[in-house]
């Protein structure tokens, strides 16, 4: 990732683990209190093909004037369907497309929006965008391109979120314009000791 050697490493450390920490915690109230964890992935397994045709992605964008943010989650149907049922407390049949896009959309929101309040909880004004819900193919067009020189840090974290044996992939990007800023607002994270995990509304 360009741009790590320029901020303390701890830092960094610190932001990987906010980030499994506030998508696991959104995943467990998204389904109920059922226990979930986070875990390292290199990479959303596509099961052997990787042409991304009948995969999809959703994502949120945070934005301030010290950091631009992208949450994604990316799925396929096939897989998804078991933690939307549990979500939904159905049979896996049963669960609907419809409901599978809600589910996806509406968790990237509440992770993304948890990204957002440790953001203001340090005094920054932000802005987040509505989900969006698109073809895995389209992650071209939402990928950072680090710059070596003297544009922004370019932060990226790959890991899933698991419940039961089910996965859901998640990717994060930072653009980080303000280096002091932004360690403020992860040291600044990291000294509360508990997160409100938000109620959900599916969308």
């Amino acid at each position: 990732m360009s741009g790590e050697a320029k901020i303390e490493p701890e830092v960094f450390e610190g932001l990987r683990k906010l980030c499994e920490d506030l998508s696991a915690g959104r995943m467990k109230s998204h389904l109920g209190g059922r226990e979930v964890h986070s875990r390292q992935c290199d990479g959303f397994d596509y099961g052997g093909d990787d042409r991304k045709i009948g995969k999809w992605l959703s994502l949120v964008f945070v934005s301030s004037h010290v950091v631009k943010m992208s949450f994604q989650a990316k799925f396929t149907f096939e897989k998804c369907k078991p933690l939307v049922a549990m979500a939904f407390e159905k049979k896996t049949e049963e669960v609907t497309r419809e409901q599978m896009e809600d589910f996806v959309k509406e968790f990237c929101n509440l992770t993304a929006g948890a990204l957002k309040q440790n953001l203001e909880n340090e005094g920054f004004s932000s802005l987040i965008s509505l989900p969006l819900l698109t073809r895995g193919q389209d992650e071209v067009f939402f990928k950072n391109h680090p710059n070596e020189d003297d544009g922004p840090i370019v932060f990226q974290h790959t890991w899933e979120v698991v419940c039961e044996n089910n996965p859901l992939f998640c990717e994060i990007h930072f653009e980080i314009y303000d280096k002091e800023a932004f360690e403020k607002i992860i040291l600044g994270a990291f000294g509360a000791e508990e997160e409100d995990e938000g109620d959900i509304d599916f969308l």
